[in-house]
Parts: C-alpha cells; structure tokens; sequence
C-alpha cells in the first residue's frame, strides 16, 4: 500500500481537546452516579498514568498536544508504535523513554514507517499498559485502540478519526492515484480492514475528547460516541499583539495538496494589486511557484522569527483549508492579525465573523470566492479590530487547555496529585505549604448560576485555589460556564427549591420548598465528607451549608456580601441569619466594615470570628483594551461618538437607583445615560418604569439601554463618568472599583461599603444617596472640568490597584479558610 495515503502533515497540523462521553453531561445533571460508573476503585495510592501516542517522528501540532499532557501528568510513562525523533528535536518529551512497539525494528521503518499502516492496529495492542490505573491516548489514527481493562480508566485525546480510512477516502485515494488497479484494491480492502477495526476499539475507550466541534461530530458519526470539545494547546506567548498593519497578504503552512495554497495563489494572481507573501514548503512547491506572479512572494520554509515577524505585519492571513482546528489561524490573530477563511471545519469555531469580529468566511474552495472575500474584507478596512483578535486567540491557550485537561480527569480520578495539577497550572503566587498533601480542601457554595458580583468575586478566589476546591452550585447558568472555563471542578444541583425564596420579605418556605431544601442539604452533606471546609458565598447557600455542615461535622465559613438590614433582608430572613450564625457558623468573611458592623448588631457574633476582606478585582480586562480608542469603543458597541457620557453599571433593581440618574438628565440636559443591566430576581417591572419614565420625558435619543453584558471593561473605558446610584446602603461597590480600573472618574452614593472605597475629591466624588439634583451639579462639574476628571481618573487607578487588587484578596480569603480548617482539626 503507498505510504502516501497517510498524510503526515494531516495530523501534525490538528491540535485536539479533550471529550468526556457521559462524564460532562452527568456533571450538569448532578448525575452523580452516571460518573461513578466511569471510575475505577479508589486507590490508597497516586495513580500510574502512561500515555500513548500514534508514531514519534517530528515535532508538529500533534506533537504539541502531546508536550501539554505530559506536562500534566509528569510522572506518566510514554509509548508509541515508533520513535524516531532526533536527539536536537526531543526536549518536548521532557526526557521520557518511549516504549515502542515491534514496527521500531522493521526494515525502512525510520523513512517509511508509513507504510507498514496494515501492522499498526496489531502493534498498538502489543504495547502493554495494563500496570497503568490511567491511560491517556493522544490519537489520529491507532492510538485509541490500545487494549484496556475494566478497572482502567481509558480518556482519548482525539485529533480525528482515522480521517483517511473515514469521509476522505476518496479524495486521498484520488490524491495518491490509486483509483484504479491492483494497487487500489488493495489499499481499499486495507482501508475496510481498519474502519472495521476502528470501530470495533473505541468501545474500550471510557472517555472521548474532541479536539473542536467539528472532530466532536465525526466521532459521533462513526463511533456514536459523544466527545466534549477541549480545543487544542496554541503557544499564545510567542505571538506578540502589532495593531499597526502593512499592505500584504499572508499564508502560510506545509505545502500539500488538501492546504490550497495554489488556490491562494491563483486568486492572488488575478489581483496584481494586492501582495501575498507564502512562507512554506512541502510536495505542491512546484505547483505554486507555477501560479505565482510578481505580486506573490514564495519564501518557502522559514524559521519563526520570519514566520512570526510577517505575521505581526500581514494585514490578513488567508487560509483555504478544510482543517480540524487550524493552529496557524489562532496563532494569527494572536498577532492581531484578522483571517479570511474557508468557512467549513474548525475555523468556524476559531474565528469570529460576527460580534467583535476577527475575520471572514468565504464559502468555497474556489480562486474567485478568495478573491471576493478579499475583496469584501478590503471595504471594511476598520471592521476588524487587532485587539479583538488576540483576545479570540487568548481562549486557545496551552494553560486553558491543561485546565480542561486535568478537570475531565480528576473528576473520574480524584487520587490524580494535586501537586501533578500544580506544577501543570500556573497559579496566583501562594504560601509554600499551599500544595502540601494536608493542605485543607475546599467546597464552595452559591445559589446562582447568574454572574452577578458576589459570583465574579468567588470566581476570583476560585482561580486562585483551584488546586483545591470544589464547586457547588444550587442553579445552572453561565456561571457555571465561567468556572468550567476557568478550569473548576463544579457540580450543579438545580432543584428549583431555592427560586422563590425571597431575601426581601414574605413568609417561610412552603412544605413543597422544605422537601427541595432538604434534598439540597443531603447532597451537600455527601459532597462535605472529603473537604475540610464549607465556604458559602451566598445567604441562601449559607442556610445549606450550615445544616449540611452540621450534619457532617465540618467548619462553616460565610463570606457575608450583603448588608443584613432591614431595608434589603425580610424579618423571617433576618431571623434565619441569626439562628444560623449560633448554630454552625466558624467564620464570617464580610466585603465590608459596614456589611460586618450590621451583621454582629443582628447576631451578637464574637467579633473575632469575623474578617473584613475587600473584593478584589482583576484588572486584566482593562488593561487588555488600554490602548483602544474611546471612540472605536462607542463605534463598537453602538453609542454616540462626540456626546458626554455617563455610564450606570448594575442589575436593574429599585435600590441600584438607575432612576436617579434618569432623573439627574432632566436637570442637565448635556449628559446622555448609558445604563449596563438587566433585571435579574423578579425585577422586571422595574426595567419597565424606566423604559416609561424615558418615554414619557423624551429622553429615549439620550438613555441608552445596552442590557446585560460580557464586555464591561470596554463599555466603562467608552462612557466619560462612572455613576453609582443607589439609594440604600452598598455592601462593598465592586462597580466603583472597576470604574477606578477603567481610569474614569466615579461618582458615587455616600453610603455603605463605598465610603470604605472613595475619599471624596481625591479618587472620586460622593454624593446624597437618591437626591438628583445633587448628582447633577456634580456630573455637571465633571462635565465643564476635564481636568478634574483626569485628575480623579489617576488617583483612583493607584487607589484601586493598591488596596483592591486580586492577589491580595485570594490570598485573605485562602488565609481565612485555612485557619479555620486547621483550627477544626485540631479540635477533633
């Protein structure tokens, strides 16, 4: 059989991603026992883990795969069917021995491995693994088929199905002539012989993982088999952001025939205006140089300096490939540098042509479809931003694919060493006994699948001890989608019990409410035997958490966000909190001096049970858009560019005040009001009296209602003034903090945890809560003084970077949780 019918470059070029069958869909369910059916025994011991991966002969996009997960799993031990990368080239082996398998020793095996194909699903299976707990195969084509017991737990890392032997047969047949003859009959019935046997092997694999949605659907379509998607590892750091643009074109890949790279040439051939550069070399070289004219410069292969310096400089980087992933798009715009794409296969799912677009699609594999696109891309010159390409590009990072990684496997193995996980994911500098084997764990509690702030903070404090904590959630949402995100192990038990309980009022929980609590306590109790701690992050979540850690006997910690009065919290709520807080509280992390002070006149709680930690906030998001125009950010998001604008960033809620800043417009008819928000815990009606209030006084062309949004950092870099309005006392006012990072001027209520924030005239201004008037004449004065609003803008980034900054906060909070752990095992 011709070895050209495995194309090296195929799978080299293909990162994949991990894919949990039942695994992810139970976690969402809280099928706990769907998952328990995936692990093996528990182990009083660290787990072997070996990994397999198809043949070692370079090292490429496949091979890259493989260095992230041996970086996961650095004690695993290593096979192949052939290893024969040379000594320069090994270092992403990390000085592993590989395990080969009997094709090693064959005749011609070191330059034509590829045609001993037919031996390669017997090869695979000789390779004995069956002294490993945990198998990790890293597969494009026989890796997945390696033998496993019912006791080993089995996760495929796949790049493709055999894609040869599957959908593009005949294409590879056509390619490598043999669509007639002996020859071709043979390679057909070696082709049948492998799908039959692909087939028959993935039963054996536990867990599948898809390198994109697209990989996702052909494992589904052959194996029918289900895969989550963890897309691959893309060196991020080696591209640097250049946002000023030369006028040339960019391709660049190993020159084979499915790449298209002649098409490119070909379409660029009938522009002679506009200029391609090809960097690449490989069989079709002599067919591109055929089509190239004297606007397209052939470079060959080039080492990555080259490579990376045209990339920075390239107005757009062109790509014609039908591909599973595509690292070269990626890698683009993590330069800044928007694609124009063939619209199939993984560059729908690595390019964006629609919200903050970082590219475009065109439709066909055709020379005329390039070129129309080119065209089309050429009339927009300032569609596509640079920093929304490296921002899309930043999603595929080598660190989030460990995350993903070592999630899916300790939620089936959790005996996997968290000192494995440390040294695999970066993490906020900690204390040196963190990752000691009796460092306490922790399961944190929220209500909410929503993001509101009391969320936004926890994901913080998640990121920062994700080596050790878990998550429960009590509703599904996006959430849970930012923790998986970042790598969180969470579980979300979505009962309903908790919807219709109010924190503002009205009677207990009905019989019906009280049988859904209850089941919410038993499974929080199950989940509280294997940690140290319970850390609740929300009221609701701490009533649980108190009775479930009653039952199991473990410490109960509270961060207390809210202020407990009268004005925000019902007398039946209040009259929970204290009852909680003497039957099972440890510990009280309180946002704030007031929320504190509030909460020990309510409970009479021992005042040294009680920390006050300011939220912190990161200020990455920020400074990823620094150098971004005011003016493209209101092109952007659709606000008008030349008018003074004041920005109201909170949930639509009567307290949040909104209506006093509509109000404060009818007083200075300059201002326009930008409101981020939406009503989230039955406060509908509420939206509804302001779309009414700005109807009835003609002020619909200056409130701009944008609803709830992900992008906050450049919606507050695109209004002029920061205003928060409300007119009840504020718990903390993480707004505020992130208006300091947003280097705009803040104007706040003078009451609450905002006191604790802004000193008056030198961060930012305060004023009486609820009194419009009096926000006017302050707005106004910002409005007549741009050098106060600068002023202002300064002193609160260094306030806000000083006192409210993100380690600071981890690290007070961890400090806290683990006092309070090791303070209970002492006890008993």
């Amino acid at each position: 059989m011709s070895h050209e019918l495995i194309d090296e470059a195929a799978p080299s070029e293909r990162s994949a991603a991990p894919a949990m069958r039942r695994v992810t869909s139970a976690s969402k369910r809280g099928d706990a026992a769907a998952v328990t059916a995936l692990r093996p025994a528990r182990m009083k011991r660290a787990p072997r883990v070996a990994i397999v991966h198809d043949w070692l002969v370079t090292y490429a996009g496949a091979e890259r795969v493989l260095e992230q997960i041996i970086a996961c799993f650095p004690e695993a031990d290593l096979f192949a069917v052939v290893d024969f990368v040379d000594e320069k080239d090994r270092a992403f082996l990390r000085g592993k021995q590989v395990t080969t398998s009997f094709i090693q020793k064959l005749p011609f095996a070191r330059k034509k491995y590829r045609a001993w194909l037919p031996l390669m699903p017997l090869a695979i299976e000789q390779l004995d693994v069956s002294n490993y707990d945990v198998v990790i195969s890293s597969s494009h084509a026989v890796a997945k088929g390696v033998l496993t017991g019912p006791d080993q737990y089995h996760l495929s890392y796949v790049h493709s199905p055999i894609r040869y032997a599957w959908d593009l047969q005949h294409q590879y047949l056509q390619e490598s002539q043999l669509t007639r003859g002996p020859k071709s009959a043979m390679a057909r019935l070696i082709l049948h012989y492998i799908r039959n046997w692909d087939v028959r092997t993935a039963n054996s694999v536990d867990q599948f993982v898809a390198n994109s949605h697209f990989i996702a659907r052909r494992i589904h379509k052959v194996y029918q088999r289900e895969a989550a998607v963890v897309y691959p590892p893309v060196a991020i750091d080696a591209f640097e952001l250049e946002t000023q643009k030369e006028d040339f074109y960019l391709t660049a890949s190993r020159l084979v025939p499915y790449k298209k790279i002649d098409l490119i040439v070909e379409a660029f051939a009938r522009m002679p205006e506009r200029k391609l550069v090809v960097i690449g070399d490989g069989p079709d070289m002599n067919k591109v140089r055929a089509k190239a004219t004297p606007n397209v410069e052939i470079m060959g292969y080039q080492p990555f300096a080259v490579l990376h310096d045209r990339m920075r400089r390239a107005k757009a980087f062109v790509f014609a490939a039908e591909e599973d992933f595509g690292i070269s798009v990626v890698e683009a715009q993590a330069c800044g540098t928007p694609v124009i794409a063939y619209g199939k296969g993984g560059a729908l799912e690595t390019v964006r042509d629609t919200s903050r677009p970082t590219g475009l699609f065109f439709a066909e594999q055709s020379a005329q479809a390039i070129i129309a696109a080119v065209n089309a891309f050429e009339r927009e010159p300032d569609r596509i931003r640079a920093e929304d390409c490296r921002a899309n590009a930043e999603r595929f990072s080598a660190a989030h694919f460990r995350e993903q990684l070592l999630a899916r496997v300790r939620d089936v193995v959790p005996e996997i060493s968290v000192r494995d996980v440390a040294r695999a994911i970066p993490v906020p500098p900690a204390r040196s006994d963190d990752l000691a084997d009796d460092a306490p764990r922790v399961l944190a509690i929220d209500q909410s699948g929503v993001l509101g702030g009391a969320e936004l903070s926890l994901l913080e404090v998640v990121k920062g001890l994700r080596t050790r904590i878990d998550v429960l959630l009590f509703n599904d949402g996006p959430f849970r989608e930012a923790l998986a995100a970042a790598g969180a192990r969470v579980d979300v038990l979505d009962s309903g019990a908790l919807r219709h309980l109010r924190r503002d009022g009205g009677a207990g929980p009905r019989l019906g409410m009280l049988a859904g609590i209850a089941s919410l306590v038993r499974e929080t109790r199950r989940r509280a035997r294997d940690v140290d701690v319970l850390y609740a992050n929300t009221q609701r979540a701490m009533v649980i958490g108190v009775l479930a850690g009653r039952f199991a006997r473990k410490p109960v910690v509270w961060h207390l966000r809210d202020i407990v009065s009268a004005e925000h919290f019902g007398r039946v709520q209040r009259s929970v909190i204290k009852v909680c807080a003497k039957l099972g509280l440890a510990h009280v992390i309180a946002n704030s001096h007031a929320s504190a002070r509030v909460f020990q006149q309510l409970t009479g709680f021992d005042t040294r049970r009680i920390d006050v930690v300011h939220n912190g906030v990161d200020e990455a998001p920020f400074m990823a858009i620094e150098r971004v125009s005011q003016r493209q950010l209101r092109k952007d998001i659709g606000l008008p560019e030349d008018a003074f604008l004041v920005g109201a960033f909170s949930r639509l809620a009567r307290w949040k005040g909104q209506h006093v800043l509509l109000e404060a417009l009818l007083v200075d008819t300059r201002m326009h009001a930008v409101l981020v928000g939406a009503p989230l815990f039955g406060e509908d009606a509420y939206e509804a009296e302001l779309r009414a209030f700005v109807e009835t006084h003609g002020l619909a062309a200056r409130v701009h209602f944008l609803g709830f949004r992900r992008d906050i950092a450049a919606c507050m870099r695109a209004v002029d003034v920061i205003a928060h309005t409300s007119i009840t006392p504020e718990p903390f006012g993480r707004v505020v903090v992130e208006g300091m990072l947003a280097q705009r001027p803040v104007v706040a209520s003078r009451d609450g945890g905002v006191t604790e924030i802004v000193d008056h005239g030198e961060s930012g201004l305060l004023c009486t809560p609820g009194d419009a008037t009096e926000l006017a004449a302050t707005l106004a004065s910002l409005h007549d003084d741009p050098e106060l609003r600068t002023r202002l803008a300064v002193c609160g980034l260094a306030t806000a970077r000083a006192r409210f900054g993100k380690a600071q906060y981890v690290g007070a909070v961890e400090r806290v949780l683990d006092a309070v752990a090791k303070r209970r095992r002492r006890q008993g």
